[in-house]
């Protein structure tokens, strides 16, 4: 089997549009036969506001210093 990539976002909305953007991301590699070989789990700033607080508990203070998600993209692509 190949090897699978799994990840998880968590976004100020679903709109892009309205500038909806990640506000986390997490992901893993998994290798059969040798598990997870490789993750990322990570805040990021969306540069605007962090959207339903209520839903995913991402509050303003805790992405202010976070990397954007174009800084760790390259990490998730290849």
């Amino acid at each position: 089997m190949k090897p699978r990539a799994v990840i998880d976002v968590e976004t100020t909305g679903l709109n892009p549009y309205r500038h909806d953007r990640v506000g986390e991301v997490a992901a893993g590699l998994l290798v059969p036969g040798q598990g997870i070989v490789a993750e990322l789990a990570t805040l990021l700033n969306p540069e605007r506001d962090v959207g339903p607080t209520r839903i995913h508990g991402i509050t303003a203070s805790d992405v202010i210093n976070a990397p954007r998600f174009v800084d760790i993209a390259g990490h998730l692509g290849g």
